[in-house]
């Protein structure tokens, strides 16, 4: 097998080609080979050239996990077309802000079941909806075969791969541009950090639109393992989501804290259960310890625990942690981050912006990514372009993260800013904030993230109404304009909320009355 691609088209060719008749998609009642996967690939990108798509554009997949949702996603790599998966069950308000700063010229999707809520965004953005169904797929002649070997070579390394978006403090979601070369890198390393080999299954847990899929995805299917996708449906039946997995024979699980945690409070999650795992993979939000101590406990002796660390903006993954026993000989905190992935380099810097042991974690490198597509003042105000002569002209994030540095690792302290991590998701609370001044009673609004609990926390709304208004009422308005994981599970309906001697909401007040 080549040891050098440029793009990602390329990497997955040889991949579907060395692994032909092995299975790429797993679901319980049928089996995708890297063959069927790839015609169905070769096909998506005839439909794309023929609706007028090339290199550079943008599509965007309401993506539910059906066979031809990753088949697209393959064919627009082919293309150096970028995808952005969307939430199809998201409100369509804001689920029409990212094919906005996106640009999508085509939206797609797989579940007809969502064909209203599609047709609605559609109409919304004024582009063209295409259901996926495996009778539009064209036949491809040996011309347009060698046009599409054509183009595939014309995609260089520093096109975009995918856009994947993340909250805003603004209210308007960020998209981060995520070129091939960054996913290159990020695939090498991740088939040896791991050890995957084509024997291997992935729970394909993450919906498609989170960060967290990303290392399923490309992780998985170009190294010539298997994928099995899990519905949403099953994420909510843990006793049904366990007997799924083990049935797949599941070898990697990558998932959210939130939900291991979930899964072993119902006391769904065991070896018995799971006996093909030999690696659970968390990350996307802290993992504390007396928690974790207990998957460890019913796990350790069978599979690998691995914390991993890293923002969307980085490439999804920039460390891995391997959890040993000596680990839990103090259960207070968080485990480790542990060191960078080789091809990472990094500054921890302190207020003052000086090297310090701890700071900011600002993460250096090619797995940085390109930018906040189309949004040039977001992109300025966070990537940074090195001139000091020993990194002259390297690209820098600033990932907002405070840690410090101890024996050569790196541990997690916690946000510099207003945005937090809940149910493995990254929240700017702004973003809530801003969506609740756009209800008419609402005045003035505050979201605080309230830590009840060492394993989680809750999202708690102070809003200030001039006219009496219900609880119940506001939060189902708020639905309308925010995705689930977004809404909080509480409001407070208040006069007016209190201010600070600097005129400015006094949030230590608000987080204050919540403990007492």
């Amino acid at each position: 097998m080549s040891t050098y691609h440029y793009n990602l088209g390329k990497c997955f060719e040889e991949i579907a080609s060395a692994h032909s008749h092995r299975p790429a998609l797993r679901y319980p009642d049928q089996s995708l080979s890297y063959a069927d996967l790839s015609r169905r690939a070769e096909s998506l990108a005839a439909l794309l050239l023929a609706h007028g798509c090339s290199r550079g554009d943008v599509i965007a997949i309401g993506h539910n996990k059906r066979p031809l949702s990753y088949a697209l996603m393959l064919a627009a790599l082919r293309l150096g077309i970028a995808y952005v998966n969307i939430d199809v069950a998201s409100p369509v308000a804001r689920t029409s802000s990212i094919l906005q700063v996106s640009g999508a010229s085509l939206l797609f999707y797989d579940d007809p079941s969502f064909a209203g809520r599609m047709e609605e965004l559609a109409s919304l953005h004024g582009c063209e909806l295409i259901l996926l169904t495996d009778e539009q797929l064209p036949a491809i002649s040996v011309t347009e075969r060698e046009e599409q070997q054509r183009l595939m070579g014309l995609v260089d390394g520093a096109c975009i791969a995918y856009i994947m978006f993340t909250s805003g403090s603004t209210g308007i979601p960020k998209g981060v541009a995520v070129t091939h070369q960054n996913v290159l890198h990020f695939i090498t390393w991740g088939r040896e950090c791991f050890g995957i080999t084509d024997q291997d299954n992935f729970a394909n847990l993450s919906p498609m639109y989170f960060d967290n899929s990303v290392f399923d995805f490309y992780v998985g299917l170009f190294s010539g393992a298997s994928l099995s996708p899990v519905y949403r449906e099953l994420l909510t039946s843990p006793y049904e989501l366990i007997a799924h997995v083990g049935k797949m024979e599941c070898t990697i699980w990558f998932s959210v804290p939130s939900l291991l945690i979930y899964l072993m409070t119902m006391k769904a999650m065991t070896p018995a259960a799971l006996p093909s795992l030999r690696a659970i993979v968390f990350g996307g939000e802290g993992y504390p310890k007396a928690e974790l101590k207990k998957l460890y406990s019913l796990f350790s002796r069978q599979a690998n625990l691995i914390n991993v660390y890293g923002p969307t903006e980085c490439t999804c993954i920039c460390s891995a942690y391997t959890l040993t026993d000596k680990d839990f000989l103090d259960l207070a905190g968080l485990p480790p981050l542990g060191r960078l992935n080789p091809n990472f380099d990094y500054r921890i810097l302190d207020d003052q912006d000086c090297d310090a042991y701890n700071g900011e974690l600002c993460l250096i490198g090619p797995n940085v990514a390109a930018g906040y597509f189309n949004d040039l003042e977001r992109t300025a105000a966070a990537f940074h372009t090195l001139t000091d002569p020993d990194r002259f002209m390297k690209r820098m994030y600033r990932t907002g993260d405070l840690v410090r540095e101890a024996e050569g690792e790196l541990h997690f302290i916690c946000r510099k800013d207003n945005q937090i991590k809940h149910m493995g998701y990254r929240i700017e609370l702004e973003e809530i904030e801003h969506a609740l001044v756009k209800l008419s009673p609402v005045n003035q609004a505050v979201v605080v993230y309230h830590r009840t609990h060492a394993a989680y926390g809750k999202l708690i709304g102070f809003v200030a109404c001039a006219e009496v208004v219900e609880e119940k009422s506001l939060l189902a308005d708020l639905a309308n304009l925010l995705p689930d994981y977004m809404v909080p599970s509480k409001l407070i309906v208040m006069p007016k909320l209190p201010k600070n001697p600097n005129g400015k909401v006094d949030r230590q007040q608000l987080r204050a009355s919540l403990e007492r």
